[in-house]
Order: structure tokens, then C-alpha cells, then sequence
């Protein structure tokens, strides 16, 4: 069949979008680059919506449909901008703030998701295109450390605490949700190739996954010193491991063959581990009595100094120690939170500072603005439903994912449950993380769906 005009647009989109979505993961996160990022969105979405309408008349390309369960993710992300609007009309405490969100952040996060969708698409067709998205997240760490080896040299520290404050990011949280996906991405991309055997990949690629890991690895434990983000990064790598090794022992059984190779790539994986955690140790003494200042924090009501540290102080834990106040304070405040919800389940409708609003009903003295918890403070804004749809797109692509043939299906889950425990632990949960949420659940979602 002879290519129609329209369908001979279709690859000019393709390499656009890749280059638009990369340039995004790239600056996301980065500070000072809202222009260019609403310049970028515009495009990318007039890009998609141009795509999702030449591709299905490809009959070369055309995804199956099958059942229309392979698309609850969207489905799901469209109940959660009818919801937003709803409780925007309905339910709104404060209009003039909520009708701000609604047409800077959700009409973003409209946009990034109409990107995302496209790209999921492409990269379902062209899974290596893959590589640019992930190349586009390292690049922001290639500028955090040139700008962090600027700060050095006029400093003579390797360590500056209070570095990320001048830092390219601007904060320790947009490190945590960069590189953890920037993790999640290549322990998928590498458990992908593992499992598929793929040796023939070049050779400039695992090159770039293992020097892209230590550069994140090294943000989080030097550069930036972020405890969520080593944790996180922690749990994803050891979640490839044991999933890498018991492909390994599983086939060395099968075959009485002994491969070398992936059982040498996983004792790299384990020794950069046991280094990076070591040296994080050494910089950060939260984690000395971790345990005991978190049941001290629970007790909200029976220790109240929570509500305003400046006023009552840091409690100590039973042993006479003082609290380590980043310990007490989020799980203080994550306990705060998770009551709020449960008292207002439609929740206030603001992503940032629902939690300040609503904390002073039941504890009037309380000077907090957030649980510094994405899915509380987002809990918080829209409630159990807005959990509901957000979540359940997530936990619904790891189980499309799971049954799926699609060569990138790891990718997906790893990615995917990354975010699910990004969320969890870091408090990004307003303007640009929501738009880099939404558009990952797109992306993830038409990445994996079936082929004809």
C-alpha cells in the first residue's frame, strides 16, 4: 500500500514528540523555565493531538483495542479532570485559589497527558526511541554536577548542606523525583534486556545506564544529600536484584550453563550499593535512631510538639535522645495528614496547602502546610476519589503491564512502581509534578498496549 500525505507525516511527529517529551524531562524540574516549558507543552500537544489522529488511519501501525480494560489508565485520569471539576463547582472552599489551579496546573497536566499518550505510542512502535526520554532526565544531572563543581571549586567542600538551595533543581525534592524515575527507568530498561536476552544491544547504551545510575546515586548522596531519594533509589535497585538474580539462578538450573555476564553485571549493581550507602551514612545521621523517633512522632495527641517546633521544642524518645527532627517532623506530619483525610474524605480542593487549611479545625495551634507526602497532600486536596483514580491508574498499569507481551512491559512496571513509591515518601504533589505525573500514566499506558 502506498503511503497516503497523511501518513507520511507520521515520522516528522514522531522524531518531533521524542524530541519535545525529552527536552520536558529534561527542564521539568528545573528552575526558571516555565516559558519555555508552557512553549513546550503548547507544541507537544498541537504535535499529539495531530498524531492521535493520522495514526489510527495507518493500518500498519493501528493498536489492537481488544477489550477496553487495556485502557483503564486513561479512563482513569479523565475520571480524575472530571472530578477536579466537579469539586471545582461543587464542593470549592476557596474559588478564586482553585479556579487559579484549574487553568494553569490542570490545564497542563491536560496538555502533558495528550503528549504522553502520543509518545507511549511511538515508543510501543520503536521501543529503543526509549533512550532519548531517559538521556532528556540525565541531562539535568549532567548540569546539576557542572554547576555543583562550579560551587566546589569557590568552595573547596565536597559536601555543602545547604547547597540544593542554589542548586539548578532549587530544592532536594525535584533531585528525588527526577532521578528516582531516571532509576526506575534503567533497572526496567536492564531487566527488559536481561530477560529477553538481548547481549546485541550496543554497547555505548549499558555504558550509559551504569554512568547515568552513578550520577544520580551521587547527586543523592553527596551533591544533595537527600535521605528519600537514597532510600527510594535503595529499594528500586534491590527490587531489580532480586528480580535479575532469580532470573539468573532460575535459567542457570534450567541449563546447567553458567552466565557470567549478568551475574557479574549484579554484583556491580550490589557494590555500588553497598558504596553509595556507606558514604550516604557517613554525610546523614538520620537513620541513627530512626525507629524510636518515629514512635515518638505517631503519638500526635499525646506529644503535641509537632504542631509548632519553635513553640514547644523537639520531644526525646524514650532513650533521652532529641528526636531527629526531619524523623519527627514528616512522620509527625504524615500521621496529621492521614487523620485529616479521614475527617474531610471529599477533601479542600487545593493541591499545595490543603493540609494548613484544614489541620486548624482539630488542632487549632498547628502551623504546618503540608504532610510532605504526595499521596496525603494530594489526598488532602481531592479526597478519597481523587486517591482513588490517580492510584488505581498506577496500580492498573503494573497489572496491564504484568500480562502484557510488550517487550518494554518491566520498563512500565518499574516505572510505574517507582512512582507509586516517589509519591509516597517525597512531597511533590503540586504544578510541575503533577503535570510529570499525568503525563507518565499516559505514556506508561500506551506503551504497553497490545499490537494487531
Amino acid at each position: 500500500m502506498k503511503p497516503t500525505g497523511s501518513n507520511r507525516s507520521l515520522p516528522a511527529l514522531s522524531v518531533l514528540l521524542i524530541l519535545i517529551s525529552s527536552s520536558l524531562l529534561a527542564i521539568w524540574s528545573i528552575k526558571n523555565t516555565i516559558a519555555l516549558r508552557n512553549s513546550l507543552l503548547a507544541l507537544g500537544a498541537i504535535a499529539g493531538l495531530l498524531f492521535l489522529v493520522i495514526y489510527p488511519k495507518d493500518s500498519r501501525k493501528t493498536a489492537y483495542l481488544g477489550r477496553l480494560s487495556q485502557f483503564t489508565p486513561l479512563i482513569l485520569s479523565g475520571c480524575m479532570f472530571i472530578w477536579v471539576l466537579i469539586h471545582y463547582l461543587g464542593f470549592s472552599q476557596e474559588f478564586a485559589l482553585q479556579s487559579q489551579e484549574l487553568t494553569s496546573t490542570w490545564l497542563r497536566v491536560i496538555l502533558a497527558s495528550i503528549i504522553g499518550a502520543a509518545t507511549g505510542l511511538i515508543l510501543r512502535d520503536h521501543p529503543i526511541r526509549s533512550q532519548f526520554l531517559w538521556a532528556g532526565l540525565l541531562s539535568s544531572f549532567i548540569y546539576l554536577l557542572i554547576h555543583y563543581l562550579g560551587a566546589y571549586s569557590q568552595s573547596g567542600q565536597a559536601f555543602m548542606p545547604n547547597y540544593y538551595f542554589s542548586s539548578p533543581f532549587g530544592n532536594k525534592i525535584n533531585t528525588v523525583l527526577m532521578g528516582n524515575l531516571f532509576i526506575s527507568a534503567i533497572c526496567g530498561c536492564t531487566a527488559d534486556a536481561i530477560n529477553q536476552k538481548q547481549s546485541k544491544l550496543p554497547w555505548g547504551i549499558y555504558l550509559f545506564w551504569l554512568l547515568g545510575t552513578l550520577t544520580i546515586l551521587f547527586s543523592f548522596t553527596t551533591i544533595i544529600d537527600t535521605r528519600n531519594g537514597i532510600g527510594i533509589a535503595l529499594i528500586l535497585i534491590a527490587l531489580w536484584a532480586l528480580y535479575v538474580g532469580s532470573l539468573i539462578l532460575k535459567r542457570q538450573l534450567a541449563t546447567q550453563e553458567r552466565n557470567w555476564k549478568s551475574s557479574i553485571l549484579l554484583v556491580i549493581a550490589l557494590l555500588i550499593g553497598i558504596i553509595f550507602v556507606q558514604q550516604h551514612l557517613n554525610i546523614n545521621r538520620g537513620w541513627n535512631h530512626f525507629i524510636e523517633d518515629v514512635s515518638v512522632a505517631v503519638q500526635i495527641k499525646e506529644v503535641p510538639n509537632w504542631q509548632d517546633v519553635k513553640k514547644y521544642g523537639y520531644p526525646r524518645t524514650n532513650s533521652g535522645e532529641t528526636v531527629y527532627p526531619n524523623n519527627y517532623e514528616r512522620a509527625a506530619w504524615a500521621t496529621a495528614g492521614i487523620e485529616t483525610i479521614a475527617e474531610n474524605p471529599l477533601g479542600y480542593g487545593l493541591l499545595e496547602h490543603s493540609l494548613g487549611k484544614l489541620i486548624r479545625k482539630s488542632y487549632p495551634e498547628a502551623v504546618i502546610q503540608s504532610a510532605h507526602s504526595a499521596w496525603i497532600d494530594y489526598g488532602l486536596a481531592f479526597g478519597l476519589l481523587g486517591l482513588i483514580f490517580t492510584m488505581g491508574a498506577l496500580i492498573s498499569i503494573i497489572v496491564i503491564a504484568a500480562k502484557s507481551q510488550s517487550p518494554q512491559r518491566l520498563t512500565v512496571i518499574w516505572i510505574a512502581g517507582g512512582i507509586l513509591l516517589i509519591f509516597t515518601f517525597a512531597e511533590v504533589s503540586s504544578k510541575h509534578t503533577i503535570e510529570i505525573l499525568f503525563f507518565c500514566i499516559a505514556l506508561l499506558n500506551t506503551m504497553v498496549l497490545k499490537k494487531s
